[in-house]
C-alpha cells in the first residue's frame, strides 16, 4: 500500500477508508421479533458461554474485506479522515435489553469488578481475554494474507528499479508518485467513502443504488478528464517547476493519464466491495499487482524505457481494472436506464465526501510531502535514497498495522459495551505495544540487511534512516489505540485536528531541517511529527474516555529498545559480518526477553497460553471439517 504511498499497497492501510460509511451494516436492521428469537436460540445453544456479553460480541456486525474501501494503489494505512471508525452508533435495540436480564452467572460474581481487576482474574476471565486476543490475532492473520501481496511486489520492484534507473531517475519517479497521490485525493472528491455511505446506508432500492454507481462514474469522469488534459498541456512548465529539467515532460503527461485511470477504478472497485464480491475484488487486485510487476520488468528491464516505463506499467495495472469493470457497469446502467446524474444523490455524496479531502490533504502532507521538499531543497538523489529508506522502514505497516487495524474496528465497539472495557483496552494496548516494539526492532535490523544485499551501493547511505522511519511507523500503530475515545464518543472532528497539527509540524520542520541535513532532516521531522500526533491524541482521548495505558512502562520499553538498538549498532558497525550479525541478533533476543519479563510472561504462563491456543485451533479444525 513504489515507496511513496507506502509502495502503493492496499496499505493501508492504510487501515483504509473507515469513516461512518456503514461498515458492517449491509441492510435493514433485524426486526425485533426475529432478533429476539435469534438471540434466544444462541443463548440456548451456547455451551461454553459464561455471560451474555460473550454471546452479544459474537453477533456484532463483522466487516467483510469486500466492504473495506482501501483502493488498489492507495495506502493501506492512511492517516486521514477515512480512518474514522464511528460506524457504530452505540445504540442497543430493545430486544437486546430484554435478553440482558438473562444471566448464566450469579449477579454477585459480577459485583466489585474493579477489585477483581486489581487483585487478579479468575480462570474463566483469563480464558475470556485469551479468547478475545486469539480472535484478534486470527482475524489479523486472515487480513494479512491479502495485505502481503502488495508489499511483496513492491519489495521486488523497488530494488529492481534502483538497479535499472539512475538515482536521479528513481528520485523523480518518487516525486511523480507523490503528485499522483495528491491529485487523486483532490479529484476523487471523497467519493470512495461517500459511495459506501450512500450505497449501504442511505439508499435501499436497486434503482437508487444504481444511481449512486452512476453518479460516482460520471462525476469522477467529469472532474478527472479536464484536469488531466490541463496537466498534459502544462507538462513542460510543470517539468521545469518540479524538476528543473524539461526531460520529465513526457513523464508528467503519463502521470496525468495514470490519474484518470486510477480515478476510474474507484466506482468499479467500490461497487464490488459494496456488493461483497470479495473473490472478484481480490482477483482484480492481484491481477493489478501482477500486471504492474510483469510490465515493469519488461518495459524497464528489457526495453530500457526508464521512468516512463515504470509509469506505463502502473497505468497498465489500473487500465486492466477499468477494462474489467467499466463495460459491465455501463451495460448494467444502460439496461436499467440509470446512466444519468441524479442531483439528490450527487448532492448527498459530495456533502459527505468533499469535507474528507481536507483531512486527506493533511495526511498527504504528513506522509509524502517530505519527498517533494527533498527534491526542491535538496536533490533527486537524496529523494531516491530517502524513498528507499521509507519503503524498507514502513514494512511494519502492511505486515502488522494494516491487519490489526482492519480487525480492530468491530472488536473495539464490541469491547466498549462491556463493563470491564477500560481494563480490556489496557490489556490490548499492553500486548499490542509489546508486539510493536519487538517487530520494530527486528524489522529495522532486517531492513538494513535487505538494503545492503539488494540495493546498489549508492543507496547504502540511507541505512541510518531506516530505524527512524520504522519507529515513526510504529507510532502510527500506537495512535490507533490512543484514538479509542474519539471513535467511541463519535468526536471524529478531533482526528482532523490531530492530523492538521502533525502535518503542520512536519511541514515546518522539513522546511527548516532539509536544507541543512538533507534526508536525515526529513526522517527526523517525520519522527517528531508522529510523536506529537501520538502525544496530542493521548492527552485529548484521556479527557474523553479515560483508560490507564501504563504510559510509564511504555516509555521504559521504548527507551530500552532504542538504547539496545543504538548500542548494538555502534558495537557491530566496525566488526566482521558474522560477528556483526551475532551482536545484532543477541541484542534482539535480549530485548525480547526483557519485554517478556516486563510483561510478566513466565515459562509456566506461556505454556498455559500455548495449550489454550492449541485447544482453540483443534476446535476450529473440527468445526471446519464437520
Amino acid at each position: 500500500m513504489s515507496s511513496p504511498r507506502h509502495l502503493e499497497g492496499i496499505l493501508q492501510s492504510g487501515i483504509g477508508d473507515m469513516n461512518e460509511y456503514g461498515l458492517g451494516m449491509t441492510g435493514k436492521p433485524t426486526p425485533p421479533q426475529e432478533g429476539e428469537r435469534r438471540y434466544t436460540e444462541i443463548l440456548a445453544n451456547s455451551d461454553g458461554a459464561t455471560e451474555l456479553d460473550e454471546v452479544l460480541t459474537s453477533e456484532l456486525p463483522v466487516v467483510d474485506i469486500a466492504q473495506l474501501t482501501t483502493q488498489v494503489g492507495m495506502p493501506a494505512i492512511s492517516l486521514s479522515s477515512r480512518l474514522s471508525l464511528s460506524v457504530v452508533d452505540g445504540t442497543r435495540p430493545h430486544y437486546i435489553k430484554k435478553i440482558q436480564r438473562i444471566r448464566l452467572k450469579p449477579i454477585s460474581e459480577q459485583q466489585n469488578l474493579n477489585s477483581a481487576v486489581e487483585n487478579g482474574k479468575t480462570s474463566s476471565d483469563t480464558q475470556g481475554y485469551l479468547s478475545l486476543a486469539f480472535d484478534i490475532i486470527k482475524s489479523s492473520g486472515i487480513y494479512a494474507l491479502g495485505a502481503f501481496a502488495s508489499p511483496l511486489v513492491s519489495l521486488v520492484l523497488t530494488p529492481f528499479l534502483t538497479h535499472h534507473l539512475s538515482i536521479a531517475g528513481y528520485g523523480g519517479l518518487a516525486v511523480l508518485y507523490t503528485i499522483i497521490d495528491l491529485v487523486t485525493v483532490i479529484t476523487q472528491l471523497g467519493l470512495s467513502p461517500a459511495f459506501f455511505r450512500a450505497y449501504n446506508g442511505d439508499y435501499d432500492s436497486s434503482h437508487d443504488r444504481l444511481g449512486v454507481l452512476s453518479a460516482s462514474l460520471i462525476v469522477l469522469s467529469l472532474v478527472s478528464i479536464p484536469i488531466a488534459i490541463a496537466i498534459m498541456i502544462a507538462a513542460p512548465w510543470l517539468s521545469e517547476f518540479f524538476f528543473k529539467d524539461p526531460s520529465f515532460t513526457g513523464s508528467v503527461r503519463l502521470t496525468a493519464l495514470i490519474i484518470i485511470l486510477e480515478n476510474l477504478t474507484v466506482p468499479g472497485l467500490s461497487w464490488l466491495r459494496a456488493e461483497k464480491r470479495a473473490l472478484l475484488y481480490s482477483a482484480l487486485s492481484i491481477a493489478n499487482l501482477v500486471l504492474i510487476l510483469g510490465t515493469t520488468i519488461v518495459l524497464v528491464g528489457v526495453l530500457h524505457m526508464g521512468v516512463n516505463g515504470a509509469l506505463l506499467a502502473k497505468g497498465v495495472g489500473f487500465a486492466a481494472i477499468v477494462f474489467c469493470t467499466l463495460p459491465i457497469m455501463l451495460i448494467l446502467l444502460s439496461r436499467r436506464k440509470s446512466l444519468h446524474l441524479r442531483p439528490d444523490i450527487v448532492r448527498n455524496m459530495l456533502l459527505f465526501g468533499v469535507p474528507t479531502i481536507f483531512a486527506d490533504m493533511a495526511s498527504w502532507v504528513l506522509r509524502l510531502s517530505d519527498r517533494f521538499l527533498l527534491s526542491h531543497f535538496g536533490s533527486l538523489a537524496q529523494t531516491a535514497s530517502y524513498s528507499v529508506a521509507y519503503t524498507l522502514g514502513a514494512v511494519l505497516s502492511p505486515l502488522i498495522l494494516a491487519p490489526f487495524g482492519l480487525t480492530w474496528i468491530p472488536v473495539m465497539y464490541a469491547i466498549a459495551k462491556r463493563e470491564d472495557a477500560a481494563y480490556i483496552f489496557q490489556l490490548v494496548f499492553r500486548w499490542y505495544s509489546y508486539i510493536l516494539f519487538f517487530a520494530t526492532f527486528a524489522l529495522s535490523l532486517l531492513s538494513t540487511v535487505v538494503l545492503k544485499l539488494l540495493f546498489p551501493p549508492a543507496y547504502h547511505s540511507a541505512e541510518p534512516l531506516i530505524p527512524i522511519i520504522t519507529l515513526s511507523t510504529m507510532f502510527i500503530g500506537v495512535y490507533y489505540i490512543f484514538m479509542i475515545g474519539v471513535y467511541i464518543r463519535r468526536k471524529t472532528i478531533f482526528e482532523f485536528l490531530f492530523l492538521l497539527i502533525a502535518a503542520s509540524v512536519n511541514l515546518l520542520l522539513n522546511i527548516f531541517f532539509i536544507p541543512h541535513f538533507g534526508a536525515m532532516g526529513a526522517a527526523v521531522s517525520t519522527l517528531i511529527a508522529y510523536t506529537i500526533l501520538v502525544l496530542v491524541s493521548y492527552i485529548v482521548n484521556q479527557k474523553i474516555y479515560r483508560i490507564r495505558f501504563e504510559i510509564g512502562l511504555f516509555i521504559i520499553r521504548l527507551f530500552v529498545g532504542v538504547a539496545l538498538y543504538v548500542g548494538g549498532s555502534l558495537l557491530a558497525h566496525s566488526q566482521k559480518p558474522l560477528l556483526s550479525w551475532s551482536i545484532s541478533i543477541c541484542a534482539l533476543i535480549f530485548y525480547g526477553i526483557f519485554l517478556m519479563f516486563l510483561g510478566g510472561l513466565s515459562a509456566k504462563r506461556l505454556k498455559k497460553i500455548f495449550w489454550y491456543v492449541k485447544e482453540i485451533l483443534s476446535k476450529s479444525g473440527k468445526k471446519t471439517y464437520a
